[in-house]
C-alpha cells in the first residue's frame, strides 16, 4: 500500500498519496456495495452455507455481522448509511438510494425493500 501512491503518480501524472488512495478504494467498494443493494442485496443474501461449519452460533454471527456493518458504515441491513456516503462525496447515491426506497431519508433500512425494475 506504501509504495502504490508513487507508482499511480508517476504512471498516471495523478497527485497520489495512501490518503487519497485510501478514500478512492473506500468510494469504490461502497459504490459497488450501494449498486447491489439498489439491485435487492440485504442482509438476508449474507449468510453462509450451512454446511460451512461443523458447529453454528447464530448469536455470535449477528453479533459478528453488526460490528462489521458498523465498522463499514452500513446500517443494520447492510446498507451505507446516509452519512457515510455525504462522508465520501456520494451524496447523490444516497439521494438514489432514498428515492428508490432502499435507503430512509434517516438512513436507515426500509422494512421492505422493493427490487429495482
Amino acid at each position: 500500500m506504501h509504495s502504490y501512491p508513487g507508482i499511480i503518480s508517476a504512471a498516471a501524472g495523478l497527485d497520489m498519496d495512501e490518503e487519497k488512495l485510501t478514500k478512492i478504494a473506500k468510494r469504490n467498494r461502497i459504490l459497488l456495495r450501494a449498486f447491489n443493494n439498489r439491485r435487492g442485496m440485504t442482509r438476508a443474501d449474507e449468510v453462509p452455507p450451512e454446511d460451512h461449519w461443523k458447529k453454528r452460533f447464530p448469536e455470535l454471527e449477528k453479533q459478528l455481522l453488526d460490528a462489521y456493518y458498523k465498522y463499514k458504515g452500513w446500517n443494520e441491513n447492510g446498507i451505507p448509511t446516509k452519512e457515510t456516503l455525504d462522508g465520501l462525496g456520494l451524496g447523490f447515491v444516497a439521494d438514489d438510494l432514498i428515492e428508490r426506497g432502499v435507503l430512509s431519508a434517516t438512513g436507515s433500512a426500509q422494512p421492505e425493500l422493493v427490487p429495482a425494475e
